[in-house]
Order: C-alpha cells, then structure tokens, then sequence
C-alpha cells in the first residue's frame, strides 16, 4: 500500500495542475480564461484553488490529497447584518489578480449590505511547506455586524474531520456536534484540524495585527456541511446567550459587535500534514497507540471550554467546574503547551475573579445561572452550587497551581499565585474549631441535607475525609513550593498543619479518625455529634487516603485494595464505580434510592488516575486491566457521557465529563511512572511484563523526550543526550547540559556539560545518595572533552575518581557538597567512572 501512495499523490497533482512540470518547477499556476489560480506547496501536501470569476473563494482546498472543502461555497469572506449573510462567493466584480512565481495578489474584492460596504486585498505567499495568506480587509463605512466570516470555511461534511484542536489546548469534537446548527465559539485563533483515519491535518496559524482579538466559530449547517470561521476584531467578542460558548441549535454564539471605517489586517499560514507523524506518541506494547492519542485529542480536551475557562466537565455542558483536583494533571496525557498556558491564564482569572477577599474559591462556572445558589451567579458566570459549599474549592485550586507548575516550571507565574494560595489554605485552616487537625464543612450534619464536595447529592457534613484528604495533599505540595519561593516560615507551618491532618484522620473512628475498624476502610465522614456515615466503602475517599499518602498502613492497604478488587471481580465492573455499597437511609438526596442510582453506587471515571495511583505499587496489573477495559469502552462510545449505569454498564447523563480520561492519566502517571517536576523529568514506573518495550515520547518546556521503558532499567533521552538507570530517575536537559537526579530528589546527583552536538549517552551502575558511597557510571560515544559535577558529597571531603578501574584523580568537594573534573574520550568505547570516598 506505501509503495502506491506517491504514485496516487502525482496523479491527483497531474490532473489538480494539468502537467507534471508544473507541479515540478511552479507552485503557482494562473488559468485567466477560466479566472482561477491553483497553488500547492512543494511536497502536493497542501494544495488550494482561487476562483474569481465573479466571486472570489477557495473551492478547492486539497489536503494530502482529500478534497475537504463544499466547491460552492468553500473558503470566502462574509459579513452579517441585520440578519443577513453578505459572502464573496457569487455576484461581486470580478477582483483583478496579479500572479508570479510563488505570490499571487487578489485586489479589489467588493462586497458588503445593509449599509456596510467593504473592500478586501487577498495576498498568497507559497511556501515549500505551507502557504501563507494575508486578508487586509478595509470597512468603508461603520456599522453593527451580527458575525462575520474573515474568512470561513466551508468543509464538506462532519465526517470531513474528527476535530480540530485549538490553540487554547481544547478540541472542537465533531462528534460532540449532534444536531442541525449545533455551534461553538472560542477565543483563540490556531487550530489543527485531523481526520484520524485518511491521516491528515491542516494546520492554520493566524497572526493579526495592530492588537486585533481573534475568535473562531464552528457550526453544523442543516445541509450537513461544517463550518469553520474566524473574527477578527477590535474588541473581544463578548457572548449572545448568557455565558454560554457551546448552543445545542443555534449558530449566534456571539453578540453583536460593532465597526468603524478602518482597516483589518491578518495572516494565516497553512499547512498540511501527515498526522500520525505529526502526532507520533511512541510505541505501545499491549495497548496500542492510537485510541490513547485519540482520548488525549478528544474527551479530554473537551473541559477546555475557552480561554480563562478550563474545568473538567466540559462546553458540551456548558459548565466548568473549580472544585476537582485533577485539572492541570489533564495536561500530563493532552501533552499540549497550549493547555499549560491557558491554564495557567485560568487559574490567574480565577485568582482575580473567582475567589473572595476570605480565600473562598466559588466552585463553578456556567454559561446560565443553573443550578446556583440564587443570588450566588455573578456576571462572569462563576457561583456557589445550590447542592452546598463545595469546600473541596480550597484545596483542588492550590493543587492545581502546585501541578501546573511542575508542568511549566515558570516561577514568575508562581509568585504570583503565593499570596492567594496562602489565603486560600488558611480559609480552610480556620475551620478546625476543635484544633484536632481535620478541617470543618459549613454543614454539622448530614440532616441539614446539603452537599460538601465533588460527591455533592450525598450529604457529606462537618469533618470530610474526602475533603481533608485533598487539603492533606494541597498543603504537602504548597509546603514545598514555599520552600522553593523562600518562606521556610510558612512551609514549617503547613507541613505541621499536614502532619496533624494526617495523624487525626488515621486514627479509629472511635478516636476521632476516619478509620472504620469493622469493614476495614475509611468513613467518608462525621457529624457534629461524633456519628460516622459513609461506612459503604466509598471509593474517592479510600483512593485519596492512599494517593495521596495519609495512608501508609501497608496492613491497611493490602485490606482496601484487596476487598476492592475482590468486588470489582464479582460484578465484572470495566471501572471503579463511587461506592460499592448503599449509604444509609437520609445520608444522600432522596433520588439516589434504591440502590445503585447515580452518586450511590454508578461508575465516574474521573477517579481513574488516583485508583491506578493507590494501586501501582501493590498490584499493578490490576489498574491495568481496567485500563484497557476503558480503552475498549472508548473504541464503543467516545465515552462521551456523563458517568456509566452500575447495572448494565451503559452510558447516561448529557453533562459529558472530560474527566472520564483520567485513568489514562493515571496510565502516564503511575504505571508508565511519567511525574513531571518543576526543574526535571522523573520517572518512576510499575510496569507489569506485557508493557516492556513501550517508548514514549513526550514534550515538556521546549524539548522532546524520549523515554524507553524496560523492567531492567529506563532509559530518558532528548536532544542528544541519554540516560540510563535500572531505578526511578530524573533528568533535565537545556542545550548542551544535563542533569541526572537518582531517584525523587529534588536537586541534581550529577552534572554533565559537552560540546555542542556531540552525543552522549549515560548508564548509571550504582549511585548512593549518601556522601560516602559508591557512585559508578559509563559514558558512551562523547569524541571530546566532558564537564562533570558530582553534587551531595560530604562538605570539603577528599574523593578518588576512578577511570576504568584506574585511580585517576583526587578531588575535593566544596563547603557544599560538589565535586567538578573534565574529562576527555575518543568516542570509540566506553568509559566508566567511579567516585569514592
């Protein structure tokens, strides 16, 4: 099949240009009878038709040799007023077109109603690899547009693309396009296009100028036909209906906006490519590549409903909720810069607008007021859900800054956030008024019939375990980037606040604690009056005590997993459902009885990345196994549903969660053992036998790694560089630098520097991270000369470097622990050194 494929390709550039020297020698070729202009890249890649014959539109646009676009209406430009669609694809003055060799210039595109007049220059600049196209578009009078199109595009059908990823990190999903004129609206401007099966993309970059805001629209048209178009204008486009970005059956997404006599100016460049190339993730023993990468470009972008707006429900749903700690830990397996940096804009909005003068953080945004308290749905869409205070808001917003800084490393940004996340931990805080360590809802008792957390129908009251276990874990990690920003102080303070969390939310429930001493798990929580209620093994909860370390009862493990798995087996559930047992009567909303109905008993995936977590050192074919299972279930629906019926284990619920990828995540994360750090790459995976041989190949901050996973050892490599260790490691790569970190620690074990472009590869023997013990490593295929800093030696110690065997050197570290020799190789074997005491 690959050996026909070119052959195909010229045949369809033979007849797209009707001579095979001019696809050789001309990227552009002007037919002025028929009034059309063809232009393609060098490789036949990306190739597009002008017809001006009265009209001025793109009606081929051929990407890898597909026709995508409808050829009458294709790409043009339009405008809406008063109602009505005024385009360039029929009855205007034929425009005067200007052609050389790889240009083509389109002057006097007039067009315009309703009282707006305008005129456009179209100019094309065509690349070896992509082609550039600048619209100068000049509004001769001003005015109020309904929309506008600058330009649209008009795909040929929604099996045309599977979606289009954005340039906010979020997924434009045709599958989510479910009815006739069913519409989204984003701000942002880049978008990748992708039809998984013919392999294809077109990528389109736009560039305005002059400070002009982009915004894009897709639409299903009731002739089948998906549309795509920009806005480029002087304001930000603001919304029609509410806060809304997604509507289910209408096409004005946003709301009028005026004009004035001027000038618009933007570029677009477009490219096309192969996309399994383009979005080559590695190689996957056992699981197979391809459903991961289309869970990553599909269900969980979908929570990236906008720029400022990313939660983990999604645009479908109109709703983005604040109070889940997994968002930026989203970003691990969508492997996106573009998430990274939305979000973190995110959560800087959410900072300026979302939490109060106190530190309470509202938990949701919504496009309308919903299901708000009345009174609490403010003008940006953000509010206080009519279940109850969902405190878990506090913790999850720090989380969430602690792991999307380990995602960018930006300390700037981080400072930013110091003061707020401050404020927000210590709302929380204040709410221990008996100084026992476990924080306190707004509610004492589950008869008051309200809400607590993410579980938010079931009525979780006063101490929460749920709720506590995620503090436990917010403080943790906002302890040590205090630490990183310098205020030994304040981080002092929350690893004691943590330490006592953690001790009281261990203890029996008899004493105080959590620990149900009878069904061997924890509670989910207590009352006021010292009762304990969520006996029935309640999976959030026992997952988050063990994820997130507060249990670290091997004992107590072994019991929760054990039994856990033992019931999974027995139902022959695909994934962890929220509880396994009833909750007694009175504990959740009336419409979770009988048994299992919704939050009382059915299957949310979003659990999926902390089940694999609590899992991945005890046993971890078992999260595994249910891997694939969502991946088969993927493979039947898009797992485009809200949660999964306990009974039948079908799909149900229109509020569609981008969540429902998480045990992917926790695929990366805990089995593939990928844990991105602020200052390095670690990896500490759990593999089971059937994953050996799996490579990966990821970006972070500007470099692509690529990572070999092996039961004998891994192996990191970027730009040169590679190195090797049979335990978990680490590493940072900048240029021609290196750093190797044995095991989780925090600060370099070695440092390496070489001369520019030269290769080098690292295996690591044995590494002691005691000052007095062994550290042995080989080096291969270096022809020049190598600096080496040895870190965490004994204060001013002498050591003796040994090369091959040979003592060579005596080195001294300095008052802080560092040692530094150069060294010198052939590039012919290998070298090994050995520093000891």
């Amino acid at each position: 099949m690959n050996s026909t494929r070119p052959v195909i390709l010229l045949l369809l550039l033979v007849t797209f240009f009707g001579k095979v020297g001019q696809v050789t020698h001309g990227a552009v070729t002007h037919d002025t009878t028929q009034k059309t202009v063809r232009m393609a890249d060098a490789s036949g890649n990306l190739a597009l038709r002008l017809n001006y014959d009265g009209k001025c539109l793109l009606d081929q646009v051929v990407v890898r040799g597909h026709q995508v676009v409808a050829p009458d209406t294709g790409v043009c430009s339009a405008i809406r007023v008063a109602g009505q669609w005024h385009t360039t694809r029929a009855n205007i003055p034929s425009p005067r077109v200007t052609v050389a060799r790889n240009s083509v210039v389109v002057r006097g595109i007039r067009f315009g109603g309703g009282g707006v007049q305008l005129t456009e220059t179209w100019r094309f600049k065509v690349c070896a690899d992509r082609i550039v196209w600048r619209i100068e578009r000049t509004y001769l009078s001003g005015g109020t547009l309904n929309d506008t199109s600058c330009p649209g595009f008009d795909f040929s059908d929604m099996q045309t693309w599977t979606g289009a990823l954005l340039g906010h990190g979020g997924v434009a999903w045709g599958k989510l396009f479910d009815s006739p004129n069913a519409s989204y609206g984003v701000h942002t401007g880049a978008v990748t296009f992708w039809n998984k099966d013919k392999r294809a993309c077109l990528r389109i970059i736009p560039q305005a100028q002059d400070r002009k805001k982009v915004a894009v629209r897709f639409s299903r048209q009731p002739s089948g036909i998906f549309s795509f178009n920009y806005s480029v204008t002087d304001q930000e486009l603001a919304t029609k209906h509410g806060n809304s970005r997604f509507l289910h059956q209408q096409q004005d997404v946003w709301a009028p906006f005026k004009i004035s006599p001027g000038k618009v100016i933007v570029e677009y460049t477009l490219s096309a490519h192969d996309y399994d190339a383009a979005f080559d993730r590695g190689t996957f023993p056992h699981l197979g590549g391809t459903a991961l990468r289309e869970i990553c470009h599909t269900i969980a972008r979908i929570g990236a409903v906008d720029e400022h707006l990313h939660g983990s429900n999604g645009y479908y749903s109109d709703c983005a909720v604040l109070h889940e700690p997994w968002i930026a830990q989203l970003g691990l397996a969508i492997d996106d810069p573009a998430y990274f940096r939305a979000y973190a804009d995110t959560l800087e909005y959410e900072r300026e607008h979302a939490i109060a003068p106190d530190g309470r953080v509202k938990p949701r945004w919504a496009g309308t007021a919903g299901d708000a308290i009345p009174g609490s749905y403010d003008s940006l869409g953000f509010y206080e859900a009519q279940w109850g205070y969902l405190m878990d808001a506090q913790p999850s917003w720090v989380i969430n800054v602690a792991e999307l800084f380990d995602f960018t490393g930006d300390r700037v940004w981080l400072q930013r956030q110091k003061a707020t996340g401050e404020r927000v931990l210590d709302y929380l805080l204040r709410r221990d008024s008996d100084g026992d360590g476990l924080v306190e809802m707004l509610t004492d008792s589950h008869q008051q019939a309200k809400g607590s957390d993410w579980i938010d129908v079931v009525w979780a009251s006063y101490e929460n375990a749920l709720v506590n276990a995620q503090m436990f874990w917010a403080m943790t990690l906002w302890a040590d980037l205090e630490d990183l920003l310098g205020d030994a102080v304040r981080a002092a303070r929350y690893r004691h606040a943590a330490q006592k969390l953690k001790t009281r939310f261990n203890q029996s429930a008899a004493e105080g604690g959590f620990w149900d001493t009878q069904n061997q798990c924890y509670a989910y929580w207590r009352d006021k009056d010292d009762s304990i209620h969520g006996t029935n093994l309640v999976v959030p909860v026992n997952f988050s005590a063990i994820g997130y370390g507060l249990c670290d009862d091997p004992a107590r493990r072994a019991a929760i997993l054990n039994r856990i798995e033992a019931l999974m087996q027995q139902e022959q559930l695909f994934c962890w459902p929220l509880c396994f047992f009833s909750y007694a009567d009175g504990e959740a909303h009336s419409t979770q009885y009988p048994f299992p109905t919704y939050e009382n008993g059915d299957i949310f995936l979003a659990w999926g990345e902390l089940g694999t977590r609590a899992y991945a050192s005890h046993n971890p074919a078992v999260p595994l196994k249910y891997v694939q299972k969502v991946l088969g279930q993927y493979a039947k629906d898009g797992l485009a549903f809200q949660r999964y019926l306990r009974k039948s284990q079908t799909g149900a619920g229109r509020d569609i969660l981008a969540n429902n990828c998480s045990i992917i995540v926790g695929l990366y994360r805990n089995i593939y053992g990928l844990q991105p750090k602020h200052n390095r790459l670690y990896l500490e995976p759990h593999l089971t036998p059937e994953l050996n041989g799996t490579q990966l190949k990821y970006w972070l901050r500007g470099q692509q790694y690529v990572i070999g996973l092996h039961a004998t050892g891994c192996r990191i490599a970027a730009d040169g560089f590679a190195l090797h260790d049979p335990k978990p490691f680490a590493v940072n790569v900048t240029r021609n630098a290196a750093e190797y970190f044995s095991g989780d620690r925090k600060r370099p074990s070695l440092s390496l520097s070489r001369s520019a472009g030269q290769p080098l590869e690292v295996r690591i023997e044995s590494w002691s991270n005691s000052g007095t013990g062994l550290r042995k490593w080989t080096e291969f295929g270096l022809a020049a000369s190598a600096q080496h800093i040895v870190w965490d030696l004994q204060p001013n110690t002498g050591y003796t470097l040994y090369i091959n065997g040979t003592p060579v050197k005596t080195l001294r570290s300095d008052v802080s622990g560092r040692a530094t020799f150069k060294s010198k190789a052939d590039g012919k074997a290998p070298v090994t050194f050995e520093v000891k005491p």
